[in-house]
């Protein structure tokens, strides 16, 4: 006795509950979730636990699914890339049609059928699955593959012919094949007005309605299901499929601007109501009431499962193209369609078929779909299998899928799998570099844009390890795959290795994980492209700031006066600095050293970077405007040198060099420097009076380097012209206690120190003068001379 729900709701959700079990469960056994879908209905339905008691909201619900699903297509399909295989998938979809419902037909016959269920059997395996088609296309994510594009063309073309079958089979058997034809020109007349009107409103209307309604996302999802239901609602009443209708909804959304947004907020709601389809597909079959004919499904399903894609690459094979795109593209479509369900219905209500027969079709029909999702998930394995024996038949030469001469550099030193934007602007910037580059990708389009782009490009697919064989594999440096696909990726490893390639091998991944797996598996370098975009931001902003910090830096360099310039910032200069800044001296450095730049950068000083010996380099330190320039760079050479270049940019600058050795310390006086330390005499002098003499050298320390203290010692020159030149230490009142203390003076050469009250002054005399700082600015100002502490 069959369990019966309480109201509808209650229903759907516990068939959902157990649809999303047998997922989980197929997920798990890394099986197709369209059969776990089936089965789920095979179970619920009337074969199984009896569950359903509302199959007419399912098979709404279904219908709506396989709107958004057709929708969808139409809205991500290129209209370009249809034209690329267009005239072919019309010959290829008629043949197969015609040949595979002669060959139909005969097997129902043997098989012991009536004439009329046998016509009707034809017609049901001989077209495919738009729905089960698509949905595995899109998630192997091959709709923009070729084979892809071919199979989606044929489903186009069998969708049209169902759409004539529908048409006339009622009227076979009442005598009224006059007022058929008549019907189907009507219905011609129909789909070409539906066509025109859809096209023109896409053209323009959708467009600005779409603009104005993209500010809202939830009011640009309801207008996308609205229109594509409405349209399919339409078709259906002028006699079309509501297949079509919904296919045509999207396509007049893709000439919009946001067709990606729209297309991106329907896949979700597609792929929940294309649940509903499977498992109303399930829940109608009747096993029961089949009886004895449930064996006839073995040899129709066999059939259709291989004999029809073996149609489709025979027929592709004679048009020109490879077995390998002819075999993914059958096995693609070796299933029966939704809509064969549909003419079983027609033929039911016609009187021209039994129960019976609509079980056998519908049966086939799950039966088809469930191994055909198992195949194509498998197509690579099942066509590496075969591909000795398809080879044979395989001559190697004048291809469709090549659809022009391209004239590839002699010697190809990268090859660039994956011609998409990534994949496009690698192989573009490599070009720019001089370096010769081939390009491979499945998409013939994208081949041919990438040849306008004067990227050399052909037809290839990296799945296919026979066609890497074609590959200037023995010149090729590197090859460089932009396709982020762990098992494409593993196989075309394999693949290269095979073919004897030794040269390095880049691959791309989605993140880290995946670049270790890539790694293990054979890759020498692992691109992450988001990562790396992101590294590249960061260094973006990091360059943009250090632009901004830079010209605000030469803002303030152009607006200091009265500074010193510091040349070069390794230990010594960081010290010279670091005093300057405690006695608020203005500074500016000049180094050209990268690793010292950092340091700079984080400590805000500011400073040029560059040679310091270059007129243009001083002259942007403001070396005009300096008060002095210490010259501590690494080497003696050039010290001089920037010793040399400040003196002439500037004759009344103090200049202070550094010497390394002491041989050197006159060339650096001739060169014009007013001061010339060695860093080592001078460390030993130091070093010995430390020991000789610790407490005056503790004294010495503590005035010169304590920034606690108010004191410090200064030295004083006395002008040509001050006013204090001719009169003695007392008169100038430099014996005052508000003035600092004169501990040395130096006079043409000669020292003389502790000078008392009646010392004479002269101009030229340099001073020693110890005090507090107060004391330092007014001795300065008694002197009117040039100093420096």
């Amino acid at each position: 006795m069959h369990f019966a729900f309480p109201d509808v709701l209650t229903e759907i959700v516990a068939i959902v509950v157990i649809a999303a079990v047998f997922a989980f469960t197929a997920a798990r056994l890394r099986q197709p979730v369209i059969l776990a879908f089936i089965a789920a209905g095979v179970v619920v339905g009337p074969s199984g636990l009896g569950w359903v008691r509302s199959a007419d909201e399912i098979h709404l619900l279904a219908e709506i699914g396989l709107a958004m699903l057709l929708s969808v297509v139409g809205l991500k399909l290129d209209l370009n890339l249809m034209r690329s295989v267009g005239s072919t998938v019309v010959i290829i979809g008629v043949i197969q049609v015609g040949l595979t419902a002669l060959i139909g037909f005969g097997i129902s016959r043997l098989l012991g059928v009536g004439s009329g269920s046998a016509l009707y059997i034809a017609l049901a395996v001989a077209f495919s699955s738009t729905v089960i088609a698509v949905k595995l296309l899109s998630d192997k994510k091959d709709l923009d593959s070729l084979y892809g594009r071919i199979a989606l063309g044929i489903l186009i073309v069998q969708d049209v012919l169902v759409v004539f079958a529908l048409t006339i089979l009622p009227a076979f058997g009442g005598g009224e094949l006059l007022y058929t034809a008549l019907a189907f020109s009507l219905v011609v007349v129909k789909g070409a007005a539906l066509m025109a009107g859809v096209g023109l409103l896409g053209l323009l209307v959708l467009p600005r309605v779409i603009e104005k309604l993209s500010k809202s996302g939830e009011l640009l999802l309801l207008f996308a299901i609205s229109w594509a239901l409405a349209v399919a609602t339409l078709a259906g009443m002028l006699g079309l499929s509501r297949e079509v209708g919904a296919f045509l909804a999207g396509v007049a959304l893709a000439t919009t601007q946001h067709r990606d947004i729209v297309g991106a907020k329907l896949v979700g709601l597609r792929d929940f109501l294309l649940l509903f389809f499977f498992l109303d597909l399930g829940a109608r079959l009747n096993l029961g009431a089949l009886g004895a004919g449930a064996a006839m499904t073995v040899p129709l399903s066999i059939f259709v499962l291989i004999g029809k894609p073996l149609i489709i690459l025979a027929v592709m094979s004679m048009l020109g193209y490879r077995k390998r795109t002819g075999f993914l593209t059958g096995f693609t479509l070796s299933q029966t369609s939704e809509f064969s369900l549909i003419l079983a219905s027609v033929g039911v209500k016609s009187g021209h078929i039994g129960q019976q027969t609509l079980g056998l079709i519908t049966l086939t029909t799950a039966v088809t779909i469930g191994f055909s999702a198992l195949m194509v998930s498998n197509l690579q394995p099942m066509y590496d299998r075969l591909r000795t024996l398809l080879r044979r038949a395989d001559t190697g030469k004048g291809y469709r899928e090549q659809a022009e001469d391209i004239a590839t550099p002699s010697d190809v030193e990268i090859i660039v799998i994956g011609l998409g934007r990534y994949g496009k602007i690698i192989a573009l910037e490599l070009i720019d570099r001089g370096r010769a580059v081939l390009g491979v990708d499945f998409d013939t389009l994208a081949v041919s844009e990438c040849n306008r782009l004067g990227i050399p490009a052909v037809f290839g697919d990296a799945e296919d390890p026979e066609y890497l064989s074609y590959l200037p594999l023995s010149s090729a440096k590197w090859v460089v795959c932009s396709i982020r696909d762990t098992g494409l990726t593993r196989v075309l490893t394999a693949g290269l290795r095979q073919h004897g390639y030794h040269g390095v091998l880049a691959l791309t991944a989605d993140d880290d994980e995946m670049a270790a797996e890539l790694q293990r598996s054979g890759a020498d370098m692992v691109f992450v492209p988001f990562e790396d975009s992101a590294v590249k931001a960061v260094d973006l902003i990091h360059a943009t700031e250090r632009e901004i910090n830079r010209k605000m830096m030469d803002q303030q360099i152009a607006a200091v006066t009265d500074h010193y310039i510091v040349c070069g910032y390794g230990r010594m200069g960081q010290q010279i600095v670091k005093d300057f800044q405690r006695d608020n001296v203005p500074v500016v450095v000049v180094e050209a050293n990268p690793e010292q730049l950092p340091k700079l950068e984080r400590s805000g000083v500011l400073h040029v970077v560059g040679e310091a010996s270059e007129d243009a380099v001083l002259l942007s330190a403001g070396i005009e405007r300096a008060k002095g320039l210490i010259a501590v760079c690494p080497t003696d050479e050039d010290n001089v040198f920037i010793v040399l270049t400040a003196r002439v940019l500037n004759p009344g600058l103090f200049i202070v060099a550094r010497s390394i050795l002491e041989e050197n310390q006159d060339k650096l006086r001739r060169a014009g420097a007013d001061r010339v330390v060695s860093p080592y005499i001078l460390g030993g002098r130091h070093m010995a009076a430390a020991v000789t003499k610790p407490e005056i050298m503790e004294f010495v320390d503590l005035v010169l380097q304590a920034n606690h203290f108010d004191v410090g010692i200064a030295h004083a020159v006395v002008s040509e012209d001050s006013p204090q030149a001719g009169h003695t230490l007392a008169e100038a009142g430099l014996c005052q206690e508000r003035c600092a203390t004169v501990i040395a003076v130096r006079r043409a050469g000669e020292l003389r120190t502790n000078p008392d009250s009646d010392y004479l002054i002269q101009a030229g005399d340099e001073m020693v003068i110890l005090g507090t700082h107060a004391q330092l600015d007014a001795t300065r100002v008694v002197l009117g001379g040039r100093q420096q502490e």
